[in-house]
């Protein structure tokens, strides 16, 4: 049974935070849980998408610096800062009313490796500084739709040009609307040049893609895929599961490269 921690309104959209036995959750005002942790165990990502998101972190050989697009109850920078406690973890977040409660109600730590930018993601991209980050993620929505911005292709590009030449950007879509799915796909390959990969979440209507500020990695998924056990036992996820969905998802790609 639902308990009602918090109800709010950020001027935009309603915000309720719940707790179910020791699981809190994050809603626009929907069913639809925008993001969820385990209160005795921050780190231990809750909800599917986020933890096929993390396939990103097995595409970089040493991410330490990481730039996240939405904020939501944190679980990605809880997880981000326990596996990779010495890293910088950047976090842009327009609205204020959801930074403060990642903070007040989901255990969201001050640390001088966490820097909370509340601005929108446009913003933050024109008038951010030079840094150059290794593996950035971006979440964005609002209630029970993908945010308007994640069908612009110059904000894709605009993230690619902030990552290092090997870095990855992992995106969160939603593929409940085929049409609206398929125009964000778009602006994601007009944006990378094609240089994108996806994969569906498993029971899910989410779609992860990966992309690439140049061509796409194929070795280094392979060999990410010949070590996904170890990267299994220190994440304690299932990436042998998630690698092998990618290259099947993407076999064209892969068979592609083959050639080049």
């Amino acid at each position: 049974m639902h308990q009602l921690v918090f109800s709010g309104h950020t001027g935009q959209h309603p915000v309720l935070v719940t707790d179910e036995d020791n699981l809190r959750s994050l809603r626009f005002g929907t069913d639809e849980r925008q993001s969820c942790i385990d209160l005795l165990a921050p780190w231990e990502l809750q909800l599917a998408y986020t933890q096929w998101m993390t396939t990103a972190l097995l595409l970089h050989p040493a991410p330490e610096k990481f730039l996240l697009f939405g904020l939501g109850g944190g679980a990605l920078p809880h997880f981000l800062l326990h596996h990779h406690p010495e890293a910088q973890v950047d976090v842009v977040e327009k609205e204020a009313q959801v930074i403060a409660l990642a903070h007040d109600y989901f255990k969201l730590p001050e640390r001088d490796t966490l820097r909370i930018i509340n601005q929108d993601a446009e913003g933050f991209l024109r008038t951010a500084d030079s840094w150059q980050y290794h593996v950035a993620f971006i979440d964005i929505f609002g209630p029970g739709a993908m945010a308007p911005a994640l069908f612009d292709s110059a904000l894709y590009r605009a993230i690619l040009d902030r990552l290092t030449p090997d870095g990855v950007l992992a995106v969160n879509l939603w593929d409940g609307d085929k049409q609206l799915y398929h125009q964000a796909l778009e602006a994601v390959r007009e944006g990378s040049s094609g240089q994108v990969m996806q994969m569906q979440v498993k029971r899910r209507s989410n779609v992860i893609l990966l992309v690439f500020p140049a061509d796409i990695p194929h070795q280094t998924i392979k060999k990410a895929q010949k070590h996904s056990s170890a990267y299994q036992q220190r994440y304690c996820l299932d990436y042998p599961q998630f690698i092998k969905r990618l290259r099947r998802t993407n076999r064209v790609s892969f068979l592609s490269s083959l050639f080049q």
